[in-house]
């Protein structure tokens, strides 16, 4: 048989993806990507993992990237599959995740004349990607560019802001043919680029700015690996949400209670607070730095501003570890002519410790709820696993209420704050570690991304999934519409009960699924490796009483 260009085409871009390092793509069943589907369950090395829908298979390609840094390949044939891709590329864009995305497509011939399955696939996801290519039918004509665009498409998703790359590939039938690859494809085309860093006379000046101040540090993702040491150089607390890689004893973690402790806040207001990365779920600290008018300095690795409350003075836009590294060097160097104030951050480290013990201590005395199953799944995962957290209140519950995180790599899709794709985005995160990975995830977020549930339990993955089941949108209850509308209307627009037996599902999709009552309870379950689904029914309006009495409880401690 002789070689086939559609086919051979995929195989030499497959080929180059391989020699750049990639060597995973999820991919979803249809017909018109047969070529390339094709191309990479044939090539060494590669792992195809099978989703039922689009979505899923998007948001585990993305789950990988945040994983690893390295972009997987999401895979779908033509029409409204490739639609259901969205949600995935905007959440890699917002949250800088590589990803390249590879849709299928009928021919020139075939558009706008009614051909089934087919749709405006030009430019789909508009400018949330990083590049679109339709390179057009593949014919040997144009065999000395395929190597090329293979190694155009993984730069421009991972150079500079990392992000998403749509590449469309129209392909004729028949749809089988027989590939060849070109030795000088197996070569990888690389691109190297330079680290972004500060100059030493412009760290010099910031150094002086910040040194012998009462300052803050917020991390959150993508703060790097540097703070520790910068907050060992100011002697400063590092306000820490989950996502951050601080472990360092300077770390503050119940930061929202703490900052609504009035008295204690007002005793304790900083001069300088330091943004690094993405910001924490807490509107009530962002809140409480804009009420006390104080410098605020935000730096992250991208361009991308972080400042909706329009209070950042300083944007630094350079490699955030390398930064902070610097700038403590910078800050220990000149530290003999600045006074430092030593009581500083150990009032605040003082704080964390009884706000810690506190939370502890009135978690014991109350029933289940969002925030008792937050702080003790992060307490029983064991040390090296990831953890998958839903938007909404699940995060919340984490960064507020969780403690501890050390021993864990935290993941959350925080870019578009969307609760879609949080189980696929945990099977990709477990497929590119190898890890335990658990999820916290709320009854509308799973029953959102149930699909995702089929085959799993057939995966070779550990995935301990626990579901805070209150039959509905508990995050509601935190708004302004909880109490100014009407409670029927609210109940029906918002609380939106869904009345599912999620322990049923469960069973039906052939996990191994538990029902949980207590704190004992639920750490047996999470002892067992997954795949699992665990059930802790709480109830939406108790867990808001939950979240006023911690909160008052770590008052009581700090007053």
């Amino acid at each position: 048989m002789a070689a086939d260009a559609q086919a051979s085409f995929c195989a030499t871009l497959v080929a180059q993806w391989s020699a750049l390092g990639l060597d995973t793509a999820f991919v979803a069943p249809g017909s018109r990507s047969t070529p390339m589907a094709l191309a990479l369950d044939r090539a060494p090395g590669w792992r195809v993992e099978m989703l039922l829908d689009e979505r899923s298979a998007a948001f585990a390609a993305l789950g990988f990237g945040v994983a690893t840094g390295r972009p997987a390949i999401a895979l779908c044939t033509s029409g409204t599959a490739a639609a259901h891709f969205h949600a995935a590329v905007i959440e890699a864009d917002l949250s800088a995740v590589p990803l390249l995305v590879v849709t299928g497509d009928r021919p020139p011939e075939l558009r706008d004349v009614g051909a089934p399955q087919t749709i405006d696939q030009i430019k789909l996801f508009g400018s949330s990607v990083r590049w679109f290519h339709d390179p057009g039918v593949a014919d040997w004509s144009t065999q000395a560019r395929w190597s090329s665009l293979a190694a155009h498409c993984v730069d421009a998703s991972t150079s500079g802001r990392p992000g998403p790359v749509h590449l469309n590939l129209p392909f004729r039938e028949p749809l089988v043919g027989e590939a060849v690859v070109e030795e000088s494809a197996r070569r990888a085309i690389v691109t190297h680029r330079g680290r972004s860093v500060m100059a030493r006379e412009e760290l010099a000046m910031l150094a002086s700015r910040v040194s012998g101040r009462r300052g803050v540090i917020v991390a959150g993702r993508g703060s790097g690996t540097g703070v520790d040491d910068l907050a060992a150089a100011l002697d400063w607390p590092v306000f820490a949400e989950p996502r951050a890689t601080c472990r360092g004893p300077r770390v503050v973690r119940h930061f929202d209670s703490l900052v609504r402790a009035e008295s204690f806040a007002a005793n304790l207001r900083p001069d300088t607070v330091l943004r690094i990365g993405e910001p924490p779920a807490s509107k009530v600290t962002s809140q409480w730095f804009t009420s006390l008018g104080v410098e605020q300095i935000h730096v992250s690795a991208h361009p991308q501003f972080f400042d909706p409350d329009a209070r950042v003075a300083t944007h630094i836009v350079a490699d955030p570890t390398a930064w902070a590294l610097d700038l403590a060097t910078e800050v220990s160097t000149s530290r003999s002519s600045h006074a430092f104030d030593t009581s500083w951050c150990a009032d605040w480290c003082r704080a964390e410790a009884a706000a810690s013990e506190s939370i502890d201590r009135a978690l014991n005395d109350l029933v289940m709820s969002g925030p008792l199953v937050a702080r003790c799944l992060a307490a029983s995962l064991p040390s090296g696993s990831h953890l998958v957290v839903s938007s909404s209140m699940p995060v919340r519950d984490l960064e507020w209420f969780g403690g501890r995180c050390d021993h864990l790599t935290v993941h959350s899709n925080r870019g578009a704050n969307g609760i879609d794709g949080v189980i696929a985005t945990a099977v990709g995160v477990a497929s590119a570690t190898g890890s335990s990975v658990g999820v916290l995830i709320g009854d509308v977020a799973l029953l959102h991304d149930s699909s995702s549930l089929a085959g799993l339990a057939r995966r070779d993955i550990d995935l301990r999934i626990v579901v805070t089941d209150n039959d509905g949108g508990g995050i509601f209850h935190y708004l302004p519409q909880a109490s100014v509308v009407e409670a029927d209307r609210f109940e029906k627009l918002f609380g939106t009960p869904h009345g599912t037996d999620l322990a049923a599902l469960g069973h039906a999709h052939g996990l191994n699924t538990s029902t949980v009552s207590s704190r004992s309870e639920l750490e047996e379950a999470l002892s067992r490796r997954g795949p699992s689904l665990i059930v802790a029914p709480t109830d939406r309006r108790g867990d808001l009483d939950v979240h006023r009495h911690l909160h008052a409880a770590v008052a009581a401690v700090t007053a």
